[in-house]
């Protein structure tokens, strides 16, 4: 079983870097291509909100364990055809199938961990498995600095994400084996409840996650600040709280450790609000520390919902997020008139509160705990 989780949590790792991938390399596609390049990270997003639907209806009415290795195949075959891309429609489609397969792969990834894991370690894993994108980001950060040109970078990193498919052997299939139709039984009462109001913690954390890490180095940038090393120091910290949060959860509780991130994000996400230039970069070192209230959302998700529509339930709970956080989250600060700082604030501060309301209303499942 170890074995098994540690070849999900890998996989995971290796998913977080190929979508991270492109981050790091848009200037010089840019420059290559066009300014329109930079379209192709939400678009990527924009096929992960389909991909993490799609893939896991046919998770639940087929098979997880395959629907896991096509998923595997969506984003790893056209990471490869990075080497080849010649104009923004082929970057475009490109890009748009590996975040179908990437969100494909993390719908299922959090139904395996809920599965697999004991029920004193769900937490851990499932945070575990979602720092593993600050892993991933901090990975596709050092090869991008190491590796300048377009072409060794994105060999390098396809062959990396190569070794998904070795691991993919260890990982056995799910005891809920698909029955050849989705259950619409199971979606009423209190799995509908949740569904709703997982759907708005959804929300409120990509929300929140995406603009911290997508426009902190460009904050950064702005006010002079060494911005590298600043991200560099908050991904590792944001990993070393998500794996905290994640172990805190299984012995107080889901809720209460949300709420005790939740109050760390608004007392950072405050102070920025207010300017305070000397603690610019500790708030946000701070604020990637207190987004781990996001840490075991997947697996908590998948402990709620019933076995025989865990995958694709968890992924409509994620659908809202990925679309309004991932795909607009960046947009929505921008168009904000406050200056980027403030407007950044305003957001995770927004955020914050819109969790906090959610997560009233999710039921508590770590054991032991009411």
């Amino acid at each position: 079983m170890l074995r098994a989780i540690f070849s999900l949590l890998a996989v995971f790792l290796l998913a977080a870097l190929a979508v991270y991938s492109i981050s790091f390399i848009l200037p010089e596609l840019a420059r290559q291509l066009g300014s329109g390049a930079y379209f192709a990270v939400p678009l990527s997003w924009v096929g992960g909100v389909i991909g993490g639907v799609v893939l896991s209806i046919l998770a639940d009415v087929w098979s997880r364990r395959f629907s896991l290795l096509i998923s595997i195949l969506l984003f790893l075959i056209p990471l490869f055809l990075n080497l080849e891309v010649r104009n923004l429609p082929e970057l475009y489609l490109l890009w748009f199938t590996i975040g179908f397969g990437v969100n494909g792969e993390n719908g299922l990834s959090y139904a395996y961990a809920a599965e697999l894991s004991p029920s004193r370690m769900r937490g851990l894993v499932g945070s575990l498995m979602q720092g593993l994108y600050f892993l991933g980001g901090l990975l596709g950060l050092l090869m991008s600095y190491l590796l300048r040109n377009p072409f060794t970078y994105f060999l390098t990193v396809s062959l990396v994400v190569l070794l998904s498919l070795p691991l993919w052997v260890f990982i056995p299939e799910s005891r809920f084996r698909g029955s050849g139709e989705l259950s619409m039984r199971a979606f009423g009462g209190s799995t509908l409840k949740t569904l709703i109001f997982g759907s708005i913690f959804a929300v409120g954390s990509f929300l929140f996650v995406v603009p911290l890490v997508s426009l902190s180095f460009t904050l950064l940038t702005s006010l002079e600040l060494p911005a590298f090393q600043t991200i560099v120091v908050a991904l590792l910290v944001g990993l070393v709280g998500f794996t905290i949060a994640g172990r805190l959860s299984d012995r107080l509780g889901r809720k209460r450790t949300t709420y005790v991130f939740l109050v760390i994000s608004l007392i950072f996400s405050s102070l920025m609000f207010l300017e305070v230039p000397s603690i610019v970069e500790f708030s946000v070192i701070a604020l990637m520390f207190g987004s781990a209230f996001f840490a075991y959302f997947g697996v908590w998700m998948g402990e709620i919902f019933p076995g025989e529509v865990r995958a694709t339930a968890t992924n409509l709970v994620f659908f809202l997020g990925r679309l309004i956080g991932g795909g607009f989250g960046v947009a929505i600060v921008l168009l904000l008139p406050l200056g980027l700082q403030r407007d950044l604030a305003v957001a995770l501060l927004a955020s914050s509160i819109l969790v906090g309301v959610a997560v009233s209303k999710l039921p508590e499942t770590a054991k032991g705990i009411q």
